[in-house]
């Protein structure tokens, strides 16, 4: 077995930072730069029969990332996103709504070491 190039790490990421306006600041650009994962969040603008599932469907994933010990943290903010994670039993990653590039690449690269991940000493050899 020999690592590979996950991270561990994923950010759930706001539509309008995966999605930004002429100039606006590209989330999936800085997570890749930052070695980040990036799940995308419903957006803002899709009705509440449509974001609903997709939110549960995101909350199920998260909890199970959670389980494996997985960095999370949230970029940016989503409606529902509370609810959806309190009925699957996870709380809201640590997040934040940057103004920049750079104020988001330091909080990525500034985030603990996340609990899964390769550990060479368990090298089976």
């Amino acid at each position: 077995m020999k690592p590979d190039a996950r991270s561990f790490r994923i950010a759930l990421v706001a539509d309008r930072y995966v999605n930004p306006p002429p100039g606006g600041l590209d989330a999936v650009a800085v997570a890749a730069q930052t070695g980040w994962g990036v799940m995308q969040l419903p957006a803002d603008d899709y009705p509440a029969e449509v974001a609903g599932p997709l939110l549960a469907e995101v909350a199920e994933q998260v909890e199970e990332f959670s389980r494996h010990g997985y960095g999370l943290v949230l970029v940016g903010e989503r409606a529902g996103l509370a609810e959806a994670l309190a009925r699957v039993g996870v709380a809201v990653p640590d997040g934040i709504s940057p103004g920049s590039s750079v104020q988001l690449a330091d909080f990525l690269g500034g985030r603990p070491a996340p609990r899964a991940g390769w550990d060479a000493s368990q090298s089976p050899g």
